[in-house]
């Protein structure tokens, strides 16, 4: 009885797990392209216009936000309520006779010993994850810099804060000097007109302000942006965990 509850629930909550996985593919395949669409395209009238067409943008992209909250709930709670009306015609059923007979004989469970049981994955051998904590340890160990985020600081005064920021700043400059080179992404310099062309990548350039009609658009550049052209790490010793940020010290020879 058990194991054909749990099955149909298996089965109900991979039904519901794909439905809700398609209504979000569609939302995004056709859904979102298609606001975008409408979006860049009121943004492409006349300001007049724009107004009577706002109020119905505004709700339209109101009832795509409510249908990405709602829906997987209603999916949820759908078959929940179906593998709890399932389970007592079951319960009846087994209690009529109707599905498995009283000399039925019982399953042996085979029991999984926990060496036995796949390892559960991790993203411990990353690439990513191995430099973006390597580049935290050597801000730690030459700037101190993971000490000081995570020191409370609202007891202290401005001018205490100020003077070990300052060091801090240097150490840590000094080491983002060693280890990375960083470009501006736009070479003009910050309060000047320029122009974003057509097709400008919107990882570099983030667009603010009053957005109306298409590329290419002028504005005033307010920050030159950075982009990183060199990574020289220092190779990992042997044997040591990257997740370690920095180890823990021990003085020996100090105690009673």
């Amino acid at each position: 009885m058990e194991k054909m509850v749990a099955t149909m629930f298996f089965i109900i909550m991979l039904t519901m797990s794909a439905l809700t996985g398609g209504a979000y593919l569609a939302s995004k395949s056709y859904i979102d392209p298609a606001l975008k669409d409408l979006n860049m395209a009121v943004a492409a009238i006349q300001p007049e216009d724009q107004k009577a067409l706002m109020p119905h943008l505004v709700h339209l992209q109101r009832l795509r936000e409510m249908a990405s909250l709602y829906v997987p709930s209603i999916f949820f709670l759908g078959g929940f309520t179906a593998i709890l009306l399932l389970s007592v015609l079951l319960r009846r059923f087994v209690k009529s006779g109707a599905l498995v007979s009283e000399e039925r004989p019982k399953r042996t469970e085979v029991e999984i010993l926990p060496e036995q049981e796949k390892p559960a994955q991790t993203v411990a051998g990353n690439p990513i994850d191995i430099g973006a904590c390597q580049t935290l340890s050597i801000l730690q160990n030459k700037g101190r810099l993971i000490d000081f985020l995570q020191e409370d600081i609202a007891g202290y005064a401005d001018a205490q804060i100020g003077a070990a920021v300052r060091h801090i700043h240097q150490d840590c400059r000094k080491t983002l000097e060693e280890y990375f080179t960083f470009v501006p992404v736009m070479l003009e310099n910050e309060g000047e007109t320029v122009v974003v062309p057509q097709g400008f990548d919107p990882s570099e350039i983030r667009l603010t302000g009053r957005i109306t009609g298409s590329p290419p658009f002028e504005g005033i550049l307010q920050h030159s942006g950075y982009k990183v052209t060199r990574i020289d790490l220092p190779a990992q010793p042997p044997g040591q965990k990257h997740t370690v940020i920095a180890p823990a010290e021990v003085e020996i020879g100090q105690t009673d």
